[in-house]
């Protein structure tokens, strides 16, 4: 069953890398083809900052061998978001890639029963943060609910990593997508963001400070900033490389809403901002 999604699947499947002005890789995600010529990811896209260009790429069966790929700017990026995508009201990205190097990439069938089971088995497609190579990861459907922002989401008992976000969840019976794999509502986003918080805060108020104390010409306030800062490094290396046991997913029925009311719209400036994180 998951060899036929593997061969079925694998090849509308994209890795998406960010890189800074200096060429260092900052993040990558996962996305998949839709429609013939959109692609379908997390919406932590917005909220990538310090990159200037984006590279997709397709890979073949094997899983690591490079079939196409190609660098746009970010601001390329910006004017292929589709429009009419608001963040307050949903959690993927939509993103035309009519590119000539992906005519041939086949396009990925989106569930339109919105039935699902608990218990149905389920496969994610996706990459990982410090591979580039595309991985299909088994599970099932362990539960459904409706969060506080009033979207539906899935509860997936499956091996989750950084990198993942933005896969197709896919059922293993039909290998149609029914979901798409997101990150914010994981628990060790949540606690890696309250990390973060935490150490920026203690970073401010050392910082005010710094210079007043000395001891044998050393200024201890210093050392503790050296030490917030390689604390908020190994934080940040951790949560990179980190597996979830559980994942969450976006119903896929909110993709053929965008699609159903803008099916026939341009391709133009997103009227979202994309966000800085510190």
């Amino acid at each position: 069953m998951y060899k036929t999604v593997w061969s079925k699947c694998q090849k509308s499947v994209c890795q998406l890398s960010f890189y800074s002005s200096s060429g260092i890789k900052l993040i990558s995600m996962t996305g998949f083809k839709v429609n013939d010529h959109f692609l379908i990811t997390d919406d932590y896209l917005f909220k990538i900052h310090k990159a200037v260009k984006v590279k997709f790429r397709f890979v073949k069966s094997d899983g690591y061998t490079e079939s196409t790929c190609i660098e746009i700017s970010m601001n390329e990026l910006k004017k292929r978001i589709i429009k009419g995508i608001a963040k307050d009201k949903t959690s993927f990205a939509a993103i035309n890639v009519d590119f000539k190097e992906f005519k041939n990439i086949p396009s990925l069938k989106l569930n339109k029963n919105k039935t699902i089971e608990i218990g149905q088995s389920l496969a994610v497609l996706g990459y990982q943060l410090d591979q580039d190579n595309l991985a299909i990861k088994t599970g099932i459907l362990s539960s459904a609910f409706i969060h506080e922002n009033g979207l539906k989401y899935f509860q997936v008992d499956s091996s989750i990593k950084q990198g993942n976000s933005g896969s197709p969840l896919i059922n293993a019976e039909t290998g149609e997508v029914i979901g798409i794999i997101g990150q914010k509502l994981a628990t060790i986003t949540q606690s890696h963001k309250r990390m973060k918080q935490i150490i920026n805060n203690n970073l401010a108020i050392l910082k005010k400070s710094q210079g007043k104390f000395n001891v044998e010409e050393i200024d201890p306030i210093q050392v503790l900033i050296a030490n917030q800062n390689q604390i908020k490094y190994i934080t940040n290396e951790i949560y990179k490389t980190a597996t979830m046991s559980i994942g969450y997913a976006l119903d896929i029925s909110y993709v053929h809403d965008l699609f159903e009311e803008f099916i026939d719209a341009e391709v133009s400036q997103s009227s979202m901002e994309f966000q800085i994180d510190a």
